[in-house]
């Protein structure tokens, strides 16, 4: 009995704070939720697209394509597994170019490094830029530009890329903790020595980080650049694919796959080091 008066009491005195909950369905989230399915609805009607019909007659092709490509031709497995190692020297090589350019338009990308707001704004111009021009295009005028190859590859990761880590250094440059940068300042420390002892040491893990999740995609892009002539295993795909070699479209695939498992698990474990 005296439990349940305590318990009374206690209601009575929050009571007077309940009209400051804010209830979790308001017509501003049934708004939302009706402006969603309004823009799915019609961009679904402008693509003309048709799920029905999609779903039913896309089960016969998958199953016809799937036939063709089985079993797998691993006759050229040498072959193909230094194709893959070309691409992985791509991706790794434009992610080293992408890790250069970006540290330092990172660092005048952020705000509270920049010099000044003329620099801040050219750097984030240039992250723009780069991220905006997908590597497809910048491999495709860089092989008009040089001709067919790893270079184009190369550069064409290195470039778009920079853009992503510059962002993401920026980003993580402006949430670091203040207090260490402000306690340098009071102590008279340059701008280089704010820097290296403030800024570096607390953006360490989520630069390891960003350069092994930018890596991990750069191998898959440098297989797709491969079809534009850009080199690696994409250009064997592509010219198994012209030559309707199915078969030997399913080994590069399954060898593509067990690349990126591989390396996404030693991505996990260097992460799971540097926490």
């Amino acid at each position: 009995m005296q439990n349940n008066i305590l318990k009374l009491e206690i209601n009575n005195k929050t009571k007077h704070l309940e009209k400051y909950i804010k209830p979790q369905w308001t017509w501003r989230t049934y708004l939302f939720l009706l402006s969603l399915f309004a823009a799915l609805t019609f961009t679904i009607i402008d693509l003309e697209i048709n799920f029905i019909e999609l779903f039913s007659d896309s089960s016969k092709y998958f199953g016809d394509i799937l036939g063709r490509m089985s079993p797998p031709d691993f006759s050229n497995l040498k072959s193909l597994s230094l194709a893959m190692f070309e691409t992985i020297e791509i991706a790794f090589l434009g992610t080293f170019i992408a890790i250069t350019l970006s540290i330092p338009v990172g660092l005048f990308s952020a705000r509270n490094l920049a010099p000044n707001y003329f620099i801040f704004l050219i750097a984030r111009i240039i992250t723009i830029f780069f991220r905006a021009i997908p590597e497809f295009i910048i491999a495709m005028i860089l092989v008009i530009a040089v001709g067919f190859g790893a270079i184009p590859g190369v550069l064409a990761l290195g470039l778009h890329t920079m853009g992503f880590l510059a962002k993401f250094y920026a980003e993580d440059i402006e949430h670091v903790n203040k207090g260490p940068i402000e306690a340098l300042k009071s102590s008279g420390a340059s701008k280089r020595q704010i820097i290296s002892f403030a800024v570096i040491p607390q953006i360490i893990p989520a630069f390891v980080a960003n350069n092994l999740y930018i890596l991990d995609r750069n191998i898959r892009m440098a297989t797709m650049l491969g079809i534009v002539g850009a080199g690696g295993i994409g250009y064997e795909l592509q010219s198994s694919f012209r030559m309707f070699e199915y078969q030997k479209v399913s080994a590069i695939i399954i060898i593509i796959f067990i690349t990126i498992f591989l390396i996404d698990h030693l991505s996990s474990f260097i992460r799971s080091k540097i926490r």
